[in-house]
């Protein structure tokens, strides 16, 4: 397998870990607008509308315009670095990172699935449930910083796990990929039966 030149690896470290910094910026301010436009949900009208517009645009910027290209960014350079280096893939060090992204991945898309509900002003957690969901990004950059940090002690157990996380987290993705049966979301008949339109 190809190898880049020595003069890239540095280069794609380098962006890697620009885009890293670059989510967990966002994920901290969005957790901080959620709870803010949760709040202002809860005032009465014209104020409520007006901050409710304010909250989703600014919203939709840090997601659209920083978390999602950071992830991709993080992840297509993360890729490369491993097409470069395939003899990281033997480390048990790598395998738990890749369990970590896998589960950053996943926390990207419930922030994702949180931003939509509160532009629809459907979300339901209590203010508690929505700022403990927002300290998951501190569980998360204190996940990543201990791994780079005892990378050198980390066995083959803590491989394991990652590669764990990130096969149930593949398997959930393609379970969800493959979208809701035609049966889905129809109310059973007396026999148990989805019921059908003829």
């Amino acid at each position: 397998m190809p190898t880049e030149s020595p003069a890239l690896l540095p280069l794609l470290k380098l962006v890697h870990l620009l885009a890293l910094a670059g989510w967990f910026a966002a994920a901290f301010h969005l957790a901080r607008l959620f709870n803010a436009h949760r709040a202002a949900l809860r005032r009465w009208e014209p104020e409520r509308g007006l901050l409710h517009e304010r909250f989703t645009i600014m919203e939709r910027r840090a997601l659209y315009g920083l978390a999602w290209p950071a992830l991709v960014l993080l992840v297509l350079f993360g890729l490369w670095q491993l097409w470069s280096m395939p003899g990281l893939l033997k480390s048990p060090y790598m395998h738990l990172k890749l369990g970590l992204v896998a589960v950053l991945v996943v926390y990207q898309l419930f922030i994702h699935r949180v931003q939509a509900r509160l532009q629809t002003a459907s979300l339901t957690w209590s203010g508690p449930m929505l700022w403990l969901f927002g300290q998951g990004a501190w569980a998360l950059l204190v996940a990543l910083l201990a791994t780079v940090t005892f990378r050198d002690q980390l066995g083959w157990t803590w491989g394991a796990l990652g590669l764990l996380v990130l096969g149930v987290v593949i398997g959930y993705a393609v379970v969800k990929a493959r979208g809701a049966s035609p049966a889905d979301g129809k109310k059973p008949d007396a026999a148990g039966k989805p019921e059908t339109k003829d």
